[in-house]
């Protein structure tokens, strides 16, 4: 599961670089990089609640996420419908909710035996994408102009996050 955890992270910052170097592009296809990203993350997350046995919020979020992704995949106008504003917020909501995700996750990976300085720029991480998402949802029309570098953004924070639950698992599971 370490494994999965480190190649999703390393996808997850070599997409978010890619998307960074073409914005506007990214804007004008930013619907379909929401579906695949609610897909891909509710697959992930209930493959990692079932595997730990965990089905608490992370679970949940995860059937949330993937319940959106399927429809957003099997109704080819849904993709299209995200570039709107009643959308953008919806998006801005999942970052928020994503976002303190984030910060709790740090916080536990301390209790769990991370080091201090994984702790700190989880929290950290999750700060920055808690601003962007808040000032997301209060400026939809920034959110609208910019959603395809805060998608950037956010599959870099996500691999980052990833890499580090990668590390702090095999760090548990060794008992180091």
């Amino acid at each position: 599961m370490t494994i999965l955890f480190v190649i999703f992270g390393v996808l997850m910052i070599l997409g978010g670089i890619c998307l960074l170097t073409t914005p506007l592009i990214n804007f004008m296809s930013a619907g379909y990089y929401i579906i695949i990203l609610f897909f891909l993350g509710g697959v992930f997350g209930i493959i990692r609640g079932i595997m730990e046995k965990r089905f608490d919020k992370h679970f949940f979020f995860a059937i949330l996420s993937l319940i959106l992704g399927i429809v957003g995949l099997a109704m080819p106008d849904a993709a299209a419908m995200t570039n709107n504003f009643v959308l953008l917020y919806l998006a801005g909501g999942w970052f928020c909710l994503h976002a303190i995700l984030t910060i709790v996750d740090a916080i536990a990976a301390r209790k769990l035996g991370a080091d201090t300085v994984t702790m700190v720029l989880g929290i950290i991480l999750g700060v920055l994408e808690l601003i962007l998402a808040i000032y997301s949802i209060a400026h939809p029309a920034v959110l609208a102009l910019s959603l395809g570098l805060l998608i950037g953004f956010y599959f870099i924070e996500s691999g980052i996050s990833m890499i580090l639950l990668g590390t702090v698992i095999s760090k548990v599971t060794s008992g180091n």
